[in-house]
């Protein structure tokens, strides 16, 4: 019987295959810890540290067990690298020992177009002069997958994408026409064949609450365990999924489709158009006269604030009903035609009624009196609004839907332990207690390689004149090193300010938002002195290996915004249980993602450079001392003379590498 160990230890045909194999020991431990939890049926927490090798580390003992095994990950780019990069090698080292297996990549609906709503589109006319829906409808007729990220040119938030392209709630299965034709079902298929099947973290939960929604719907075959890769990202995720949000985009869009499956299919008579048209108006209609109204409630900018139930005025319970009559009249509209088509409008339009009662309608005084499971909010932004609900603790949907119902489930990431211990994972993804535990730490040697800078000199955050404080440091951190920095901020505007804040000095300067964040960190790698300032989508998830990336800045500590409903919801009852939400909620969050950011400045044995916080409560603190403990051992220092002193020794130290590019002995003048 074939072992981990055999594929992955010294002496394998692997380790003789792959050139610049390297035995880790850690690696080994976490693929025999993964086995184990096969083989016994157990729940399995670990947090493998930066250059485990983790992916091979559950891959190969997923594909050893024998079962049919999930795994799911944070990013379409992990999946794919997974697939495409990681899934050949395992498979060429089994080959080897006799063991062939197949595996499937399924990526969210909304990453393939859907051939019913192209047509759709296609017969309404109403993309006739859209130059992006020519381009989306040439690929079509000539792509095989479907999948969108052959479509390079066409922008993320493209709305001629967003007309064509799949959805849980759009497909309407075998009744469809194109049901033969269609790229999802294929994938469908291909996945129902493969042993291993690869998705990302908000498929796996679209399907588990599909599964509670709709008994006995699904969107992945069944299988018989799960691996959460970048497992510490599940919380966010399940809590969208497992919440409740009518937009007007929503609305906007199921009034579209309607309108488009309706008139596809001619009418039986003249007559039948008017009485559509009024319908689709007067829905048109409502709804914005509702959603203005929930406008006024907010203020523009706002990211999301809770709902109070006196905010319910008679106003706009008068809105929702009109936009409610409205909706009927849809409702039975789609109904009376008949077809698959329209029948899954007659179902979304219902699903979208049945949300907002459940929103909207007041609840009797003696349930107000009792606590709450879901916290209600108010989304207001320059171009849309929104209202919703989520569930305070993800923990109790994940432990009956997931953790009691699948044998094994392996939840591992580089940032998923508090210290050495699991205790706050387990709880807010509702695992056993008693589910294993492994900590590996990093082979790297981060007291060598890295240096964290922790200036106590700078403005309190809040105060007025941090922005330019900061901003200052940054440019002398940025002159040292010669670019190759990543500028990380907890928020938008800080991103903004400090950008318009930061002295150009010759280097390609660029903010998040200028271009696809995969052509941006293309354009940052061959730059070479590059200086990229960016918000969150950027503090985990970026792979930017070598001497290109040698500067980390974080403007602050990572909290999660107290004011987000969620997490207010959240600390406030930790705080009424008789804890702390501060200390057992917002610290322990932040110090995973605070060692998230640092974690984008060393990515190989070969890589170097400066971790910098801008934050001085870090230092001056008692929670500090929680979130320094979290991160790796980095050599420390406070001012700039020593920063520059470490600086100059780790440019030394990369002048030495025969793969180091020229630029570094430029770096290493800087610095000195």
């Amino acid at each position: 019987m074939i072992r981990a160990r055999d594929v992955l230890g010294s002496g394998s045909p692997l380790s003789r295959s792959v050139t610049h194999w390297e035995h880790r020991d850690g690696q080994l431990a976490m693929a025999e810890a993964v086995e184990a939890a096969f083989d016994r049926e157990n729940h399995l927490f670990v947090e493998a540290g930066t250059g485990t090798g983790k992916t091979l580390a559950y891959l190969v003992p997923a594909v050893l067990s024998g079962r049919k095994v999930i795994v799911s990950t944070a990013t379409r780019a992990l999946q794919e690298q997974i697939f495409l990069k990681d899934i050949p090698l395992v498979a060429k080292a089994l080959e080897a020992h006799g063991v062939r297996f197949q595996a499937a990549l399924m990526k969210g609906l909304a990453n393939y177009v859907c051939l019913r709503r192209f047509h759709e589109a296609k017969l309404s006319g109403s993309r006739a002069l859209d130059a992006t829906f020519a381009r989306i409808a040439d690929w079509v007729s000539r792509t095989e997958k479907g999948d969108r990220s052959e479509l390079d040119d066409v922008p993320e938030n493209a709305e001629a994408w967003r007309d064509v392209s799949s959805s849980s709630e759009t497909r309407i299965g075998s009744g469809c026409e194109y049901f033969d034709q269609c790229f999802v079902s294929r994938m469908r298929r291909e996945a129902e064949d493969a042993q291993i099947v690869i998705v990302n973290h908000h498929l796996f939960l679209a399907d588990l609450a599909l599964r509670e929604a709709a008994r006995g719907a699904s969107v992945l075959p069944p299988y018989d365990a799960v691996v959460f890769d970048e497992a510490h990202a599940i919380e966010d995720i399940a809590t969208d999924f497992f919440g409740v949000r009518i937009s007007s985009a929503r609305v906007e869009s199921l009034v579209r489709d309607a309108e488009r499956a309706l008139a596809a299919r001619p009418p039986r008579g003249a007559a039948d158009s008017e009485p559509l048209r009024i319908t689709f108006d007067g829905a048109r209609s409502a709804a914005r006269a509702f959603f203005d109204d929930l406008y006024r409630q907010g203020s523009e900018g706002e990211s999301r604030r809770v709902l109070q139930t006196d905010e319910l005025t008679p106003a706009l319970k008068e809105g929702h009903q009109a936009l409610d009559v409205r909706l009927a009249a849809l409702e039975a509209s789609a109904r009376a035609r008949g077809d698959e088509s329209a029948l899954t409008v007659a179902r979304r339009t219902g699903e979208v009624r049945d949300d907002l009662r459940g929103l909207l309608v007041a609840e009797s005084s003696s349930d107000e009196e009792q606590p709450s499971d879901k916290v209600r909010w108010i989304e207001v932004r320059s171009r849309s609004v929104a209202i919703g609900s989520s569930p305070i603790d993800v923990g109790q949907a994940l432990r009956s839907r997931l953790f009691d119902r699948v044998s094994s489930v392996v939840c591992t990431s580089a940032t998923l332990a508090t210290g050495s211990s699991f205790h706050f994972a387990k709880a807010r993804l509702g695992a056993p207690p008693e589910s294993r535990e492994l900590v590996v730490a990093s082979p790297f040697d981060f007291a060598a390689r890295a240096v964290l800078y922790l200036p106590d000199d700078l403005p309190e955050p809040s105060a007025p004149g941090f922005d330019e404080s900061a901003a200052a440091r940054i440019g002398e951190l940025v002159r040292m090193t010669d670019g190759g920095a990543f500028v990380l901020c907890t928020s938008t505007r800080a991103m903004k300010s400090i950008h318009a804040r930061l002295p150009r000095m010759g280097l390609d300067l660029m903010i998040q938002g200028e271009g696809p964040k995969h052509r941006m960190l293309e354009r940052f790698r061959e730059s070479g002195r590059a200086v990229l300032v960016a918000t969150m989508s950027f503090w985990e998830g970026v792979d930017v290996p070598g001497w290109a990336l040698r500067l980390v800045v974080l403007d602050k500590i990572p909290f999660a915004p107290p004011g987000d409903p969620v997490v207010a919801a959240r600390c406030n009852r930790l705080d009424q249980n008789g804890g702390s939400g501060f200390a057992e909620y917002s610290v322990p969050t932040a110090a995973m993602a605070l060692k998230q950011g640092f974690g984008r400045l060393i990515r190989t044995q070969r890589d170097a450079g400066i971790v910098a916080l801008l934050d001085r409560r870090v230092s001056r603190r008692g929670y500090g001392r929680a979130l320094l403990a979290a991160l790796p051992p980095a050599r420390r220092v406070r001012t700039m003379p020593e920063l520059a002193a470490s600086w100059a020794e780790l440019a030394s130290l990369q002048s030495h590498d025969p793969d180091s590019p020229p630029l570094v002995a430029h770096a290493r003048r800087r610095g000195s």
